[in-house]
């Protein structure tokens, strides 16, 4: 057997190497009087802002889902993606987000900032999920179009939002990989127990994949599945390392291909897992979720009740 190679610990060192000849570039500009460090510090202040902006557009397309605890408190269990194929309405989301509710009813908040939480309507789950290690989890909720409840006044996604043509991935400058999700973690949601109110928090990271080699040691298959660099011992806000939420609920939420340039981007995965010792999110690929549609379209298929 051959030995588990550190990819992490690999782009680890390359971050740091790549800091340290930025700050070596900047003392030298300082010495010819040119104020690099200024320069720097206004383009991450405009990255962040993009960011920041990208997030909120996004996250009236991309909806946190709760269930009510035992004491009837509001629990979120994880994310999903809006989507509007021709005249139908679904949503997208992993597979054990959807079997974890079991029988319980779901809720989500009518607005990308939060509100009052309502249940969703009575709608059809179906899942295509084995449990296996490089399990596809493909969960796609089948709205009513006439009856959305806290979907009414929510964004979903089109034909030309999603990528259709499942394109191979992009490790170039001009794209980055955009991960939007909600996080379980306490520190992400307050909520109004007694009204069921909700003021949340987006979670989203900037990324790019990994190579071939990585897919190969996780034994994913590079063309089910995205895998995307996610360390987070080496999360950078400001110039400081910070410890990012857990990844909890994030499950469900979308992963989008986003052009430097015009800030647009498909939908191209559904967020299924944080391999946390590999430092990794894993994503399942868009065609997948499109395929389930496609399938039920044309033929009723055997489904799970929400």
């Amino acid at each position: 057997m051959s030995k588990r190679v550190d990819f992490a610990k690999e782009r680890r060192a390359q971050g740091r190497s790549s800091s340290t000849a930025v700050r070596e570039l900047v003392q030298f500009a300082k010495q010819h009087g040119i104020d690099l460090q200024a320069f720097l510090n206004d383009a991450s202040a405009r990255a962040s802002e993009e960011r920041r902006l990208l997030a909120e557009r996004l996250q009236e397309s991309v909806v946190p889902l709760f269930i009510s605890d035992s004491d009837q408190r509001p629990d979120r269990i994880g994310s999903c993606v809006l989507a509007r194929l021709d005249s139908d309405l679904f949503a997208f989301t992993a597979a054990h987000v959807i079997r974890e509710v079991a029988s319980a009813r779901l809720f989500a908040p009518p607005e990308g900032r939060g509100g009052k939480l309502l249940p969703l309507p009575s709608c059809t789950a179906y899942l295509n999920s084995s449990g296996c290690h490089d399990d596809l989890d493909v969960g796609v909720l089948a709205l009513p179009a006439r009856h959305l409840g806290p979907f009414q006044q929510r964004v979903f996604l089109t034909d030309t939002e999603i990528d259709q043509n499942d394109q191979p991935d992009d490790q170039g400058f001009t794209s980055f990989y955009f991960v939007l999700g909600y996080s379980a973690s306490r520190t992400q949601v307050r909520v109004s127990r007694t009204e069921h109110h909700i003021d949340q928090r987006s979670f989203h990271y900037s990324t790019n994949p990994v190579d071939a080699a990585e897919y190969l040691q996780e034994e994913m298959s590079q063309a089910d599945h995205l895998l995307l660099d996610f360390d987070h011992k080496e999360i950078v806000i400001g110039g400081k390392r910070v410890n990012p939420p857990k990844l909890q609920g994030v499950s469900g939420g979308g992963v989008f291909h986003i052009s430097r340039d015009t800030k647009q981007g498909p939908l191209v995965a559904i967020a299924t897992q944080n391999r946390r010792n590999s430092r990794l999110i894993v994503g399942t690929r868009i065609k997948h979720f499109l395929a389930m549609v496609r399938e039920l379209k044309a033929k009723p298929s055997s489904s799970e009740s929400e």
